[in-house]
């Protein structure tokens, strides 16, 4: 499977959009002040993690032998997902849950921009041939049931969403567990989101390379794990420099249950703010 214009294109608008967003915004901005803990934020917090949750883990379902397909999957479990997404956000803003608000609206588009600096590294590795397959396209031709016949400009291009949306999901669930963070924190997410694709399905079943790519017999230090340990690390340096101006809050979801444990628990009062309940 070749590089394709659309893969050039999705790489050119994704870090045309990352330059614009550091242009726009070059340092860091303040830590806004952290709203108290209501128990409806936390419930459509957990709302929304569920779309983080299914977006990449669809694929992994679908390429684990007797589970259903990915075509099944996109239609019962991702398209409703991202519909259950956009009513989560649509409540928060709703309910004036700004933190909340915030954290899903920036992890989606930092973490889908930034799929572009991964790109640009990985589509090198594959045209380097270190990477065994063009993931978008498999993608594509998985959700679309076409591993027979092949890709399609369509399948292509619903492939390249698909793996845009997996590394949006993955922004939002940064920004859902850990809220605002230092540049580096996106690094370590990077590196985390690197281990999960060395030892799931969709790398070690799919493209047959074993974990870590160590059924081609070269060590650890061989091409696919490479080819795809840079690619990650490009992904979570601009993640974090990202979410570091654009997530508003302090606070990882922990400290919030903890701090909805310990106070009493708030709501909001119409037109007044927070008010304890």
């Amino acid at each position: 499977m070749l590089v394709t214009w659309l893969d050039l294109a999705f790489v050119a608008l994704g870090l045309a959009a990352v330059g614009y967003a550091l242009w726009r915004r070059p340092h860091a901005r303040e830590v806004a002040p952290s709203p108290p803990v209501t128990s409806g934020e936390l419930l459509l917090t957990v709302l929304a993690a569920v779309p983080a949750a299914v977006g990449p883990n669809v694929l992994v379902v679908a390429l684990t032998p007797g589970m259903p397909a990915m075509p099944v999957l996109t239609r019962v479990a991702l398209l409703p997902s991202i519909g259950l997404l956009a009513l989560v956000w649509l409540a928060a803003r709703a309910a004036g849950y700004g933190r909340l608000a915030n954290r899903i609206e920036t992890g989606v588009w930092v973490g889908f921009v930034a799929t572009a600096a991964l790109d640009a590294l990985r589509l090198g590795s594959f045209s380097l041939g270190l990477l065994p397959g063009n993931m978008p396209r498999m993608f594509g031709v998985l959700i679309f049931d076409r591993m027979a016949m092949g890709p399609t400009l369509l399948s292509d291009f619903v492939g390249g969403l698909y793996h845009y949306w997996i590394s949006a999901c993955f922004g939002l669930a940064y920004t859902l567990l850990v809220g605002r963070t230092r540049w580096w924190g996106g690094l370590i997410w990077g590196l985390i989101i690197e281990v999960g694709m060395m030892t799931t399905p969709p790398m070690v079943i799919a493209m047959d390379t074993g974990f870590f790519g160590l059924k081609l017999g070269k060590g650890i230090l061989n091409g696919v794990f490479l080819g795809s340990l840079f690619p990650h690390i490009s992904y979570g340096i601009v993640l974090g420099l990202l979410l570091e101006r654009y997530v508003a809050h302090r606070g990882t979801l922990l400290a919030m249950l903890r701090a909805a444990w310990k106070r009493p628990t708030t709501t909001i009062a119409p037109g007044r703010g927070y008010a304890a309940r």
